[in-house]
């Protein structure tokens, strides 16, 4: 009986353990379909509400400064692998710079166009979980080819984007 606890054990871990290389040609042909069928403004639609759904899944908790949700986003990513954060303050604005993103893994490099709003969703509703108003927005400004591979997000007044 004791065998058989063992045995069944072993094949629970082995279908349930994550598969993380065998994934990504199927996300690559998932995104060449997309992509076939779909716009990159609905594409960035869609990627901007599944990093809404992220954050609901895992918010972000008590946190009260911008300091620590820059820390509690490093361990969360960090764990996933999904690169890193910074935050930068500016007189007007904050910037979050995401680096070491799977995405072009994931999608391929044409796919960095869409998926990138993942993380522009994911940001701006950990944002509103922190208690930010409407009036502030976070937007994706700018994709550096730094060796990094930085998304850059700013957080402003919403006027600042018009």
């Amino acid at each position: 009986m004791e065998m058989q606890g063992v045995q069944e054990a072993e094949q629970f871990f082995e279908r349930n353990r994550p598969r993380v290389t065998a994934v990504l040609p199927v996300l690559k042909a998932m995104a060449t379909e997309l992509l076939g069928h779909v716009g990159d403004e609905q594409l960035r639609a869609l990627f901007h509400a599944a990093g809404v759904r992220l954050a609901e899944v895992y918010p972000v908790g008590k946190i009260e400064r911008l300091g620590e949700l820059e820390q509690a986003a490093r361990e969360w990513l960090a764990i996933n692998d999904w690169g890193w954060l910074k935050i930068e303050h500016h007189d007007d604005a904050v910037d979050f710079i995401h680096g070491d993103a799977p995405l072009e893994a994931w999608f391929g490099e044409a796919g960095l166009a869409w998926s990138s709003s993942l993380f522009e969703g994911l940001y701006a509703t950990w944002i509103r979980q922190l208690g930010a108003d409407d009036r502030l927005q976070l937007r994706q400004i700018r994709l550096t080819d730094r060796p990094a591979r930085e998304l850059r997000y700013r957080l402003t007044h919403e006027s600042r984007f018009q």
